[in-house]
């Protein structure tokens, strides 16, 4: 593990807390389309990526997904594990290619959980931020228009693709928004008659970054806003 992690949680460690940690740390590659994790069996591991994103997606009898999470570098994969679980909620795909550092379910159990220490701290406290959103993301799905939610979920890929466009495609959009592809097509259509966004196969590219934003709803802002005072508060507590 490097000394600098890319990862906010990890990077939020004391020095001592790293060196300890580092043995039991692999880098893997994160690669679009790449599952992570399901629902259906147990987490093999606990993901901290350091670029790139995955979502995550509810899956019900029928077969229709709705978003409940885009993870990042400020997130964390498989924290279910570090409060005793070992199933993930929702299923995890990989969306913008990247790195991340992965710790085993077992040294998870060994060197953190029953240790103690900075690292399990940091996950409890981050796991209070995930309720938070996700309790965001449940009004947001409920509440706001087609077109504001797409907008939320096309600024947040893009933010953690670090560049002003997105490779993915109308139906993974669907699955994302729990709607049907000629809807996702609809809005796509509908936002890039306003500038704000051109609409290729398989790519979106953001024309107007103010203009996608005053579409967009208040969860991107709320989100974004609640997750740097969370991970300040991580920070701050752990250097306390």
């Amino acid at each position: 593990m490097p000394t600098s992690p890319g990862n906010a949680i990890l990077r939020a460690l004391p020095a001592a807390e790293i060196e300890r940690l580092e043995p039991y740390f692999k880098t893997v590659r994160l690669t679009p389309g790449q599952p992570i994790c399901t629902v259906h069996e147990p987490l093999g591991g606990i993901w901290f990526p350091e670029t790139g994103a995955a979502s995550r997606l509810i899956q019900l009898l029928t077969g229709e997904t709705v978003e409940v999470g885009i993870v990042g570098n400020d997130g964390v994969i498989g924290a279910p594990l570090a409060l005793g679980a070992d199933r993930s909620v929702g299923h995890c795909v990989v969306h913008i290619e990247g790195i991340a550092l992965v710790m085993s379910a077992a040294d998870l159990r060994e060197h953190v959980r029953e240790h103690g220490g900075p690292l399990l701290d940091a996950l409890l406290l981050w796991t209070n931020l995930y309720v938070s959103t996700l309790a965001q993301l449940t009004a947001c799905h409920c509440l706001h228009r087609i077109e504001q939610r797409l907008s939320r979920c096309i600024l947040t890929l893009v933010d953690y693709g670090r560049q002003e466009q997105v490779r993915i495609t109308h139906d993974t959009l669907a699955e994302f928004l729990g709607v049907h592809r000629p809807s996702v097509t609809y809005a796509l259509q509908a936002l890039a008659a306003t500038g704000a966004i051109t609409s290729e196969r398989r790519r979106i590219v953001i024309a107007d970054r103010k203009a996608l934003l005053e579409h967009s709803c208040e969860c991107y802002g709320v989100i974004r806003n609640t997750t740097s005072r969370e991970l300040a508060r991580i920070r701050m507590q752990l250097a306390g």
